[in-house]
């Protein structure tokens, strides 16, 4: 088993959660740079969006990240909605998706939430994260649809 801290972080410290959140999001223009970050999570952080870590006490830098906010859905009531759920490659297979999804479950109790959910891509590359949320007791309940508008 490796160690692992678990840890929420500022936004002055979201940086550290860059290396991980590329890993999911590549090309995206708010992991561009910390600073591009910073102010993506200035503007999701008031909506109840915050990141949560897991850290090796080798890699100065975030191995696994989630981030996660409180939604109210007309079908699901009080939802811990994850927007991210990301592990580092080279960190893969040590447990780390497993005990964020753990610390979110939990999370979603303490906030009185009814239910925990997440959306994740589809393809061949995917399988092995479908297999962890299914393994931790989530169930495929829909197709998520959407259109770029430009």
């Amino acid at each position: 088993m490796t160690a692992r801290t678990l840890r929420s972080l500022s936004l002055e410290a979201a940086a550290l959660a860059l290396p991980a959140l590329r890993e999911l999001r590549p090309g995206s223009p708010h992991t561009a740079s910390p600073e591009a970050l910073q102010a993506v999570l200035a503007l999701t952080q008031p909506e109840g969006y915050r990141l949560v870590e897991a850290f090796e006490a080798d890699q100065p830098a975030a191995v696994a990240v989630a981030g996660s906010r409180v939604m109210h859905l007309l079908h699901a009531g009080r939802t811990l909605y994850v927007d991210d759920l990301v592990t580092r490659p080279e960190a893969r297979g040590r447990g780390h998706a497993g005990a964020l999804l753990a610390w979110l479950e939990g999370e979603a109790r303490n906030l009185n939430c009814t239910e925990l959910h997440l959306d994740s891509g589809v393809g061949p590359a995917r399988f092995a994260a479908h297999r962890l949320y299914l393994n931790a007791g989530l169930n495929l309940t829909a197709h998520h649809f959407a259109k770029e508008l430009p």
